[in-house]
């Protein structure tokens, strides 16, 4: 099943909900009251190459100043407004986004958008992912895709908010190759570049299957990863030398790997876990996983168990673990 979190600032005192909800969101964006009484209801699954919000927030502005550029997030973000009023600006690119409409948001680039009585269903999507669709990402920050033109875009990410709780996990490469069609269907006309950026897309998602599929085997490298795709070696390298080369993105996937099953709250031992997806031994799984997040796995493991599935500081936690994924 897909990870999930949710929030709801109804079911906290009022003096504690808004606080709750900017902790929750601080990893990226700096929240301030807007205008009116402030509500906010959150429903997020993690997809493979997207993450999936559905949002229904008043009297709450979300801003990324001096963070955007400097804080790792590097992804596009497109937002379906259901309802409702959103206000952006000059930072954002647009004025006002009205029900029908999906606004565009570049992470790397600076935004502010204030919601009153607004429902919102937000894509956060990785940059390969667009590049796929589109041949590149010029020009987006800031756009507003308008019906009928967006309306295929619009029903899927309505689709996948109605099913994400039962979405299987086996199931969403095909959901995240099918986004890569519909979101290309938005355009005017082609994009120059973009039937081989998908055709690149889909050589790296075919290896990276290849690779989740074998994260406990050892001895997996480059050589095992280019007999079992029938692809040299000089192949492969190329098509991840933008993407930190073959062997960062087996290191990275064994690393997202263990943190999923300590986020889960998975009982295995760490020794157990590093077994399971292919390090060495429990010292080398502990020295990459601090590296990666600044803490020990079984330091993590304790951070969680201190607090409460859906309580801000899990979702907060386990948020950041996504980002890390897509940015």
């Amino acid at each position: 099943m897909s990870e999930r979190f949710s929030f709801n600032s109804d079911a906290l005192p009022r003096e504690e909900a808004f606080q709750a909800y900017a902790l929750l969101y601080n990893n990226g964006s700096d929240v301030t009251r807007g205008e009116g009484e402030f509500r906010a209801e959150v429903r997020a699954w993690r997809l493979e190459g997207l993450l999936l919000f559905e949002r229904r927030l008043s009297g709450v502005v979300h801003s990324r100043g001096a963070r955007a550029g400097t804080d790792g997030f590097d992804h596009i973000v497109l937002s379906l407004v259901l309802s409702g009023r959103v206000t952006g600006g000059q930072a954002s690119g647009f004025g006002e986004a009205v029900a029908g409409e999906i606004y565009v948001t570049d992470t790397s680039r600076p935004s502010r958008t204030a919601f009153e009585s607004a429902h919102v269903l937000t894509a956060s999507v990785s940059k390969e992912i667009i590049e796929a669709a589109r041949g590149g990402i010029a020009g987006l920050h800031g756009r507003i895709l308008k019906p009928p033109r967006n309306l295929m875009l619009a029903d899927y990410l309505q689709s996948l908010a109605r099913n994400g709780d039962a979405i299987e996990t086996e199931a969403q490469p095909g959901l995240s190759r099918a986004f890569i069609h519909v979101l290309a269907s938005v355009e005017d006309k082609g994009v120059r570049g973009s039937e081989a950026r998908r055709g690149e897309y889909l050589r790296r998602d075919a290896v990276e299957r290849m690779i989740i599929e074998n994260l406990g085997d050892a001895c997996l490298s480059v050589a095992t990863l280019s007999r079992g795709m029938g692809m040299s070696r000089s192949a492969l390298y190329r098509l991840f030398e933008d993407y930190g080369g073959v062997a960062r993105l087996i290191q990275k996937r064994r690393l997202d790997g263990v943190r999923q099953a300590l986020d889960n709250r998975e009982p295995a031992q760490v020794a157990d876990l590093a077994r399971t997806f292919g390090f060495t031994d429990e010292a080398q799984l502990s020295r990459l996983f601090r590296e990666a997040y600044e803490v020990s796995p079984q330091a993590y493991r304790e951070e969680v168990a201190a607090s409460r599935p859906d309580d801000p500081v899990d979702s907060r936690r386990r948020w950041a673990g996504w980002m890390g994924e897509l940015s």
